[in-house]
């Protein structure tokens, strides 16, 4: 994908239910904390100061789960642009997982087999359908326009494989957390603030998809 407009992609900021340890996927309600909102604007400064000189952000393109649809409403505040809703760009769909506390996802995480990429996580959605969706909202970005994708942490990791060209069963972990900012570019990704990234067990990785 060619971005010389640049695509920045952008977690969204804290939820109530980051808070209160519940797994969301692609549960619509919980709105974001005042932290989450403060993490909004801290990204959009970010994107700010990354800016070409004269440059402006044109679309923000964001998922239409409140959580991600409230931090793309701030980041629009402060970077303008048009606002467009993308279902392609929401959290990965965790089935039954959804609504319970994190200590029973990283639970059930022990049971699914990662390997696979086709399995579907606690009857929900795979790996693969995660990643397929991911990529078409990537790969359509307008390589002309400065554009801000506002998704979520599993569905950023699975842009970042696809990015990269590597099976998303094979991907290293990448930390997302809330608020982190990212540039898409013919180099690859470049964080513009994100903690610090590497490799995790399979059971870690549902625990932290619990967290999205």
């Amino acid at each position: 994908m060619s971005t010389s407009g640049r695509c920045y992609l952008v977690r969204h900021g804290q939820s109530e239910w980051n808070v209160l340890e519940l797994t969301q996927g692609q549960t619509m309600a919980p709105p974001l904390t005042e932290l989450g909102r403060e993490q909004a604007r801290t990204a959009a400064e970010l994107i700010r100061a990354d800016l070409e000189p004269g440059a402006r952000v044109a679309i923000v393109r964001t998922s239409d789960l409140v959580r991600a649809r409230e931090t793309a409403e701030l980041l629009l505040d402060l970077l303008g642009g048009e606002l467009i809703l993308d279902v392609r760009l929401r959290e990965q769909h965790l089935g039954d997982l959804e609504g319970r506390s994190y200590a029973e996802t990283w639970a059930a995480a022990e049971a699914h087999d990662w390997s696979d990429p086709h399995l579907p996580v606690a009857g929900g959605e795979s790996p693969h359908e995660l990643r397929t969706r991911i990529a078409a909202a990537v790969d359509e970005v307008d390589a002309d326009a400065v554009t801000v994708l506002v998704s979520h942490g599993d569905a950023i990791r699975a842009a970042v494989a696809h990015l990269a060209g590597v099976p998303i069963e094979e991907a290293p972990w990448v930390d997302v957390p809330n608020g982190a900012v990212a540039r898409l570019g013919e180099g690859g990704v470049v964080w513009l603030s994100r903690t610090a990234a590497g490799t995790a067990p399979d059971a870690r990785r549902v625990g932290a998809t619990a967290r999205q």
